[in-house]
């Protein structure tokens, strides 16, 4: 191409551009071509082809990419994606037996915790009582100063009140305890032997009365005779429920406070009998009058008093007529004044015992004077005898009146009325509220409790809170044995109320019980009582045991069995079972005599059952050895023999050393044998096996350590146990595998103690053989060369059955019998 047609072809070029727009051209020179021709090609190979497509592309579309790009920048996906699991098929079985594995391997690893912290407990028991020993060793060595170091100090023998023979402390060393105590066992043995029930609340009323030179015992003592004379109740009767709808216990305890007060009176009057000169016939009509003219000699005393004639108020004379508990006495003096007939007509259907309702007329009549006229009256007696006639107005406290806790407790007992005889349209006081008042609202602050118990105690039982008096009295060391024998007497006569497990608290209440009553548990009670004295007195703790024998542990066993079983778990000792079982009758076999537990012969138990309990309980505190002790006295070979078999497979290999657990094992076994002479037929033949297999074990383990290996040998060979050639390993591994695992268990101690008899007689028939003179006869060579080849057989025919056993052998036993097997070749 010429210059002509290049020259043509760039017009035609500049005429195809032309555009028909007003826009100026623009003319760029050849070096502004060039200088934007490399302006593009730096900036092409600075972003890259990709990012220049990207910017032709997305600006066409009206994108600003350097834009996207920095807002894409500010974007995580820390927060918002997450890396996905693939979504795979659901594996039933797989899951099945991930979940089986994860259990086991949890049940395993919790097993291996407890186990832990079970062997770090007894660790560091077994530690402190060690260095406690260590102690008193190090204090008993210890010496006084010397004489001669101090010349000038001059020692002086002061005498000490510690006894020659020191006696174990007992808590029922005080006389109050003992007095108690002795009652509890007559009353036990009464019983056993005749079945008869004394009551326990009058005879210790008596004890308290004659022997405690106390007023305050005394006192609350014959409270509680007092509420307890009602009709007895039989046992399958809830107390609790009994105690709240019978009327008897409200009035009894109205009863009571008023007898004392009739003694409170008469006791005035006797002071004064100058100034009362009482006559005629003695009544309680005579001792309020002569009672009312001493405290209202005065004219001052009869100011604002109603119906004054001759100098006696009338409303006084009825109101102590009542405060007395003579109703009839209180008519008298109505009739005799002439006042309030329609009082009079209501009292003296009272007095006939008429149960119907008043007339409603009366009662009506009576109710409204109250209201508009004697709730302002100035005489507060004629207001009190109202409120107590028509049981109305509780929360009027009649403060004038009230001098003593008594008389507010009898003026409430008064006024309150049972459930079946409530009026619902009017306000009246319930045997419920009046105990809520006493125990909830007033409360032991109210009537300083902590320094009058004894009056506390009274107030409860007066209304009806035995269980709540009881648990009060035994916060204290000195009210406690009060409080036990209590609780004891009640319980005899149905009138105590327990919880329905022995092991709720001290003090508790049911769901369904009312407010505010509760429950003792007096197996808590005795148990707490008795653990002080029945490691120096345990003849009687078990007298209090049995006490408990009605009663059901949660397991439906009988609690006076449990508690017996934790005594001697806790003070297992041979004096101890000697005194409650006996001592071994010489004439018979496994039989025992004497013991205490002898004297309740009336038990379900007998002792050799207990016996056998006993053991249950030590086999699950791991104490095995104490446990055989406990069967063997309870007849129960099977199990004894069972537990032998377990402790002898760990000690059978160890060397007899005075005073260890094989030493003492020794002593059992022959206890053992015999009694299986005569009682063979009560153990099972496979533990027989064992057992036996195991005593043959053990003298071949005696006959090692006292250096008698041919004898041993013997013995081994016998019982067929191991082989004496490689023909006979896999008859017994056959028999092994028979056998039971604690005779497996002992297997590598014997196989290892028969590996080195045989190197030994193997060494020793080599020493022979290197000694004999050349002149020897071949014939001699040759027999020992076959006994060095039987030896060596032998040998082969151990490591072949240590290897042939169907479970692993220890890796220092294998190590071993290869090593000697070597050695013999």
């Amino acid at each position: 191409m010429d210059l002509v047609e290049l020259l043509q072809q760039a017009q035609r070029i500049t005429n195809e551009t032309k555009m028909d727009t007003e826009m100026p051209r623009v003319e760029r020179t050849v070096s502004q071509v060039l200088q934007v021709t490399q302006e593009l090609h730096s900036r092409v190979t600075q972003t890259g082809t990709n990012d220049l497509q990207a910017h032709t592309l997305l600006g066409s579309k009206g994108v600003d990419l350097p834009k996207l790009s920095q807002k894409l920048e500010t974007l995580s996906a820390r927060k918002s994606f997450e890396p996905l699991d693939p979504v795979t098929d659901t594996d039933i079985q797989g899951y099945l037996k991930n979940e089986r594995e994860n259990a086991i391997l949890s049940v395993i690893e919790e097993t291996n915790r407890s186990t832990f912290r079970a062997v770090e407990r007894q660790k560091w028991r077994c530690v402190y009582a060690d260095w406690g020993d260590e102690k008193e060793a190090l204090l008993n060595a210890l010496v006084g100063a010397r004489q001669q170091d101090f010349p000038d100090v001059q020692r002086q023998v002061l005498p000490t009140s510690m006894a020659d023979n020191p006696e174990p402390f007992s808590r029922l060393a005080g006389p109050i305890q003992k007095a108690y105590a002795m009652k509890i066992k007559e009353y036990n043995e009464a019983h056993i032997q005749s079945g008869q029930r004394e009551n326990l609340v009058a005879a210790f009323a008596k004890i308290a009365l004659q022997s405690f030179d106390d007023e305050h015992v005394h006192d609350m003592w014959n409270v509680l005779e007092y509420m307890s004379t009602v009709t007895p109740l039989a046992r399958n009767t809830d107390p609790i429920h009994a105690r709240q709808t019978a009327p008897q216990f409200v009035q009894q305890a109205r009863t009571y406070l008023e007898r004392r007060y009739k003694i409170y009176m008469e006791t005035i009057v006797q002071k004064n009998l100058l100034l009362t000169k009482r006559g005629g016939v003695p009544s309680t009509y005579t001792l309020v009058s002569c009672y009312v003219s001493i405290n209202f000699t005065k004219l001052a005393a009869l100011i604002g008093l109603e119906d004054v004639s001759n100098g006696k108020p009338l409303w006084p004379l009825v109101y102590y007529s009542l405060r007395s508990g003579d109703l009839g006495a209180a008519i008298q003096f109505l009739k005799e004044w002439g006042a309030c007939p329609d009082l009079l007509k209501m009292m003296t259907m009272q007095k006939r015992g008429d149960t119907e309702t008043p007339h409603p007329r009366i009662e009506t009549t009576l109710k409204l004077e109250y209201n508009n006229k004697l709730r302002v009256c100035n005489d507060p007696f004629k207001k009190a005898v109202y409120a107590i006639i028509l049981t109305c107005d509780p929360h009027d406290g009649h403060a004038e009146l009230m001098r003593t806790i008594d008389d507010f407790l009898w003026l409430q007992l008064s006024i309150l009325r049972l459930n079946d005889k409530r009026h619902y349209d009017i306000e009246q006081l319930t045997y419920a509220g009046l105990q809520s008042l006493i125990l909830d609202k007033y409360g032991e602050n109210y009537f300083n409790a902590r320094e009058k118990a004894p009056l506390y105690f009274q107030v409860l039982a007066l209304t009806g809170q035995l269980e709540s008096a009881i648990e009060f009295l035994a916060r204290t060391e000195t009210n406690r044995p009060h409080a036990v024998h209590m609780a004891i007497a009640l319980n005899e006569l149905s009138m105590l109320g327990a919880p329905s497990s022995v092991q709720a608290p001290l003090l508790s209440c049911e769901p369904d019980d009312p407010v505010p009553m509760k429950r003792l548990n007096l197996v808590r009670l005795i148990v707490m009582y008795a653990k002080c004295f029945e490691q120096s007195d345990t003849a009687q703790a078990l007298q209090y045991y049995y006490l408990l024998r009605h009663f059901k542990n949660p397991k439906g066993g009988n609690v006076m069995l449990s508690c017996v079983c934790d005594l001697l778990v806790e003070n297992y000792s041979d004096e101890i079972l000697v005194l409650v079982f006996g001592e071994e009758d010489q004439s018979n076999t496994g039989r025992l005599t004497g013991g205490i537990f002898e004297d309740f012969h009336s038990m379900d138990c007998d002792k050799y059952s207990l016996a056998g309990k006993v053991g249950d309980e030590l086999v699950d505190r791991s104490n095995f050895e104490a446990a055989i002790r406990l069967y063997f006295i309870g007849g129960q070979l099977d199990k004894a023999l069972r537990l032998m078999c377990s402790l002898m497979s760990q000690v059978v290999h160890q060397p007899t050393r005075r005073g260890t657990l094989r030493d003492r094992l020794r002593i059992t076994i022959k206890k053992l044998d015999a009694a299986l002479a005569a009682r063979k037929m009560d153990v099972e033949a496979h533990v027989l096996v064992t057992y036996g297999m195991l005593t043959q074990l053990m003298q071949f383990f005696d006959m090692i350590h006292s250096g008698e290996a041919r004898m041993a040998a013997e013995l081994l060979a016998n019982n067929r146990l191991i082989p004496t050639n490689s023909a006979e390993v896999d008859e017994c591994v056959t028999n092994l595998r028979r056998m039971s695992p604690e005779i497996i268990k002992v297997m590598p101690d014997v196989l290892l103690a028969a590996m080195n008899i045989i190197y030994e007689e193997y060494v020793h028939t080599m020493g022979n053989a290197a000694q004999g003179s050349e002149y020897d006869d071949d014939a001699i060579s040759d027999d020992k060369e076959l006994t060095l080849r039987h030896l060596r057989g032998r040998a082969k025919a151990l490591t072949n059955m240590a290897a042939s056993v169907p479970y692993r052998m220890p890796e220092q036993t294998n190590k071993r019998l290869v090593q000697l097997e070597i050695l013999m070749h």
